[in-house]
């Protein structure tokens, strides 16, 4: 079994895939888990544009109580693929960036819409503003 390096500097605690792959229609939702003591702020940019929390097909939600973040993207279609990034930003103004990108895949045809929770993404440091252009691919 392999095992997983942990920094204790790093906000994020998630260190899996880079990419999540997905059909087209179906419901999205991307989890990352953060060290919820020193995190100030979130925010999640969809292809460079920031995301809303109260969006209507793109959304995320943030449990401060725990350091679960959830982006959610309801109904996926090919608009959608391309790069999602997470940047959370700690109560000593260090910032982190967890980029995930979606690729859509009809090719296999055994797939079943059973939901199923993937973690992905890779973490830089810095903000948004230095990976606006890998975001918007």
């Amino acid at each position: 079994m392999a095992t997983q390096k942990v920094n204790k500097d790093r906000l994020f605690l998630t260190r899996l895939s880079e990419t999540y792959k997905c059909r087209s229609g179906d419901n999205v939702l991307l989890e990352c888990y953060l060290r919820y003591q020193r995190i100030k702020s979130i925010a999640w940019y969809a292809k460079g544009e920031h995301v809303d929390t109260r969006g209507v097909r793109i959304w995320y939600q943030y449990v401060p109580t725990t350091g679960q973040c959830i982006l959610y993207i309801r109904s996926v279609n090919y608009g959608d693929e391309g790069s999602y990034c997470c940047q959370a930003t700690s109560i000593d103004n260090v910032v982190e960036t967890l980029e995930i990108k979606i690729k859509i895949d009809n090719s296999d045809k055994t797939w079943t819409k059973i939901p199923i929770l993937h973690m992905a993404g890779r973490v830089m440091p810095g903000d948004v503003k230095q990976l606006i252009a890998s975001c918007q691919t």
